[in-house]
């Protein structure tokens, strides 16, 4: 696609007369471009759309016929590639469509989103916000701390010393002036729903704590390990130490035992099977008698008995949400919804026969709540209502 068809494309865009195989050649044409001149691209397709008018309902079911015969449906989706694209680059590219099993194209979601038919089903949603920085820090002694409510610095109790400190949503656990006999002692970082948080441990491991996840750590770490607990999601960038394997504990009693990597766990009991997934390093996975070591870009699903599998992925998936991202990779509604729960702080409650729908897209989880479930309901597939802090989700 040369600059003139570029710029004739734009303005089909604006129109809303430009045809599926246009768009397709534009995206193919992204991915030939370096990746600043693929950005700038994005954003004046993006503005040239907002420009648009409304697509009729004729225009919806051409592009959604088109890319079904592009696609054949009954096969498994193919496992990406080990070389992979820079993740800001996907997740920008990735934000211009969501595709479900009848792969509709997110861009409509856009313009169905201007239906103002589909509002009147989110009502009272002004409360539901995105979450944010906050967390309880409960001390080995057994006090707690909101974060929220103490100002940037040295955090004291009663004129002394907690040995921790506060910057700007990151708590740094100081190891200065301990001793070994402190080792005994557990601290305890909890994020509720619709908060987040980043510590980082006495070795100076950094850790990011998604939405109600639970990191149970002590004041120091003993000679010869250093072992921590987990409950929910979080992303370990392990500080290196050979002579002192860092090991992660789920709740489940899986254990990640690593020398100095970068990896995402997701262990909430309320899902089917915890992941992890790594990055960087390698990082040895174990389930009762089951045992893996990963290599960077594989990632590991156990379930309460043992390791199930074993397999190549994009790891943008995995640590979308530390950029800021819902990332959703052909997921049941299900495990959709757990995240918007756990991240806006809202109860689920399913209404008649569950969808079969699998969801794949891209949204900023700093959206209103009643955008994302407008982008979802764009598909046709699921629909819902909110009355307080419950959505009801139905086909």
């Amino acid at each position: 696609m040369d600059q003139q068809t570029f710029d004739d494309f734009l303005k089909n865009v604006a129109q809303q007369t430009h045809s599926p195989s246009a768009l397709a050649d534009f995206l193919a044409w992204l991915q030939e471009l370096p990746e600043e001149q693929a950005a700038a691209a994005l954003d004046r397709y993006e503005q040239a759309f907002r420009a648009g008018e409304e697509v009729d309902k004729e225009a919806i079911r051409r592009i959604e016929e088109s890319i079904e015969n592009r696609l054949d449906l009954h096969h498994p989706v193919p496992v990406i590639p080990h070389t992979r694209t820079p993740v800001i680059f996907y997740l920008k590219v990735a934000a211009i469509f969501i595709v479900v099993v009848s792969m509709v194209s997110f861009f409509l979601y856009q313009n169905h989103f201007k239906n103002a038919g589909t509002v009147a089903s989110h009502r009272a949603v002004e409360a539901i916000v995105p979450g944010k920085n906050q967390a309880v820090l409960k001390l080995s002694g057994g006090r707690s701390i909101l974060l929220e409510d103490v100002a940037d610095g040295v955090i004291t109790m009663n004129d002394k010393a907690t040995g921790f400190e506060k910057k700007s949503g990151l708590l740094v656990a100081k190891s200065d002036g301990r001793s070994i006999d402190d080792a005994a002692g557990i601290n305890m970082l909890e994020t509720p729903k619709g908060g987040q948080y980043q510590v980082a441990l006495p070795d100076g491991t950094k850790v990011w704590l998604n939405a109600s996840t639970r990191l149970f750590f002590p004041t120091v770490f003993k000679p010869g390990e250093r072992r921590v607990r987990l409950e929910g999601e979080a992303y370990f960038e392990v500080k290196h130490d050979p002579a002192n394997p860092f090991i992660v504990e789920t709740s489940t009693g899986t254990l990640l035992h690593d020398l100095g990597t970068s990896f995402n766990v997701s262990a909430y009991q309320e899902d089917a099977h915890e992941t992890t997934t790594l990055l960087t390093g390698s990082l040895q996975v174990t389930r009762n008698q089951s045992q893996v070591l990963l290599k960077p870009g594989q990632q590991a699903s156990v379930n309460a008995q043992q390791i199930v599998d074993v397999q190549e992925v994009e790891t943008s998936y995995a640590v979308a949400w530390k950029e800021g991202y819902f990332m959703f990779n052909r997921e049941p509604i299900k495990e959709v919804m757990n995240k918007i729960a756990r991240w806006y702080d809202v109860d689920i409650a399913y209404q008649g026969a569950i969808t079969e729908t699998r969801f794949w897209g891209t949204v900023s989880r700093f959206s209103q709540v009643s955008d994302v479930l407008k982008m979802l309901e764009a598909t046709g597939r699921v629909h819902f209502t909110i009355e307080g802090r419950k959505v009801y989700v139905k086909k």
